[in-house]
């Protein structure tokens, strides 16, 4: 029952946020991976969660990097060369090994995870979306609606969930500005805090 669960909350998610499929499988991948490794209450373990686009079905794998200094070794999800050739011969430094293990029948708990961490990729990927709509506008003069007005800035809404920031020292000495109101302001390079 839970492979058409994952379809349908690929298909809701992607049409109502405008993002595509493929972003929301890897959310729901990511999601049941952390999920996992907390229903193992192995915080340390690596995981790896491979959804079906087509049908929805699921694996998950526990996931182990070979690394070459035993001194630095994460026990959870790492493996020294002579440990890796005991499971598969000709593993390398770099190398990722996976064993299969069994699907975790998700609770509650477990479930608002995997909504947290879905929520938190598809903003990640509206913000790319609007990232990529306005990089290519930089120096142009903009249109928005105040949003809101602090002493020092102005927020003014574009549209499509993006907004403009408006410094002071970009304003027009003792020009006013209302909530709701037109504005135009150049489009500049957002910090990585604004973005």
């Amino acid at each position: 029952m839970m492979s058409k669960e994952i379809l349908m909350v690929a298909d809701a998610v992607s049409n109502e946020k405008g993002v595509s499929r493929e972003v929301i499988f890897e959310a729901i991948e990511s999601a049941l991976a952390t999920a996992t490794k907390k229903l193992n209450d192995h915080d340390e373990i690596d995981c790896r969660v491979a959804v079906d686009r087509e049908t929805g079905d699921y694996d998950s794998f526990r996931v182990w990097t070979v690394v070459e200094d035993e001194e630095y070794l994460e026990e959870g999800s790492q493996f020294t060369v002579e440990q890796a050739q005991e499971k598969k011969k000709g593993l390398a430094v770099g190398d990722v090994y996976e064993e299969k293990i069994d699907n975790m029948e998700f609770g509650r708990i477990a479930a608002q995870t995997a909504k947290q961490v879905i929520v938190q990729k598809v903003r990640e990927a509206e913000r790319e979306i609007i990232i990529g709509d306005y990089k290519d506008r930089i120096g142009e003069l903009v249109a928005g609606t105040v949003k809101k007005v602090t002493r020092d800035n102005i927020i003014i809404d574009l549209g499509s969930n993006a907004e403009a920031l408006l410094t002071r020292d970009q304003m027009i000495p003792r020009e006013t500005f209302r909530m709701g109101a037109v504005s135009y302001t150049h489009l500049t390079l957002p910090t990585n805090r604004e973005v």
